[in-house]
């Protein structure tokens, strides 16, 4: 229990691992358990964050129920930007303008579709805005998953920069042409899994990398840290941190780097892992009150 006990910071997964599936809100009942251990951990000084490939529109929200003193900063579109709690953006990594025009034309040459997301600061530091950019092919969504809601290229501000880019496809030989296609352009990384989507991020731009940034703000060792997750966009993350737990139904990327892996799946094997350290936190404050007295 002492690993778990001795934990500084937890940094959870969205999307799969503390989220089930699209239903599943912090409106619902179902929900009070995770607020209850947020509330918890925050009372025995243990952080929570969150490490997702949401856009903040889409995270925001969530972030502040894990972490309500706003005080943690989070890690949006996989690892390629760092907020504040108050919405200050601390780090991002961008896809260059060459890398952009690639991909622009294999979607235009290959089939499919794809979302641009694309951010900028204001002159004190403050998160301005958010855009999703289509291109490719049928019809453009008025809003995409985070609720922003869809624009085009010529919408963008200058000096915006584009963190991360959402490629699909209907058809599955497309599919598997585009991620074959984008896959050996330069500058980008590229994670296929769990989804209909093909993620695209700058080169060099992890969970992991962002993390380091993040621990850097905090002054917290990353043995002192425990990340929760379920997916491949997960792998260095979970490989990063001294505490790894991954949901009984992660990815076998996931699985084999993990220290830990719950007994339930998603967002019951997340509730399951903040209990134990809850457990571990309470043992360990008690026993040392208990000497110091």
């Amino acid at each position: 229990m002492e690993p778990f006990a001795l934990l500084k910071l937890i940094v959870l997964d969205l999307d799969g691992t503390l989220i089930s599936h699209t239903d599943d809100s912090p409106e619902t009942e179902i929900w009070k358990r995770r607020v209850s251990l947020f509330a918890s951990l925050n009372y025995y000084r243990v952080p929570l964050t969150v490490a997702t490939g949401r856009a903040y529109a889409g995270a925001r929200r969530l972030a502040q129920i894990v972490s309500p003193q706003k005080s943690t900063p989070f890690i949006l579109y996989n690892g390629s930007a760092v907020i504040s709690g108050d919405g200050a953006l601390l780090a991002h990594t961008a896809i260059t303008g060459a890398s952009i025009r690639s991909l622009c034309d294999t979607v235009q040459h290959t089939g499919g579709s794809a979302l641009t997301y694309w951010l900028r600061a204001d002159f004190s530091g403050q998160l301005e805005d958010e855009w999703p950019v289509f291109i490719g092919h049928g019809q453009a969504p008025e809003r995409e998953f985070n609720s922003l809601t869809v624009v085009t290229a010529d919408q963008v501000p200058l000096g915006a920069s584009c963190v991360a880019a959402l490629l699909w496809a209907e058809n599955n030989e497309v599919r598997k042409r585009l991620h074959d296609a984008v896959r050996r352009i330069e500058g980008l990384s590229v994670t296929a899994s769990g989804s209909k989507f093909i993620e695209v991020r700058p080169v060099g731009s992890t969970k992991a990398a962002a993390l380091a940034a993040l621990l850097r703000s905090l002054q917290i060792e990353p043995s002192r840290v425990m990340a929760i997750g379920d997916n491949d966009n997960d792998v260095e993350l979970l490989d990063a941190v001294g505490v790894s737990v991954c949901v009984s139904n992660a990815s076998p990327s996931a699985q084999a780097v993990s220290r830990f892996k719950t007994t339930y799946p998603s967002s019951q094997g997340a509730i399951e892992a903040l209990d134990l350290v809850t457990r571990a936190r309470r043992l360990w404050t008690g026993r040392h009150s208990e000497y110091g007295s």
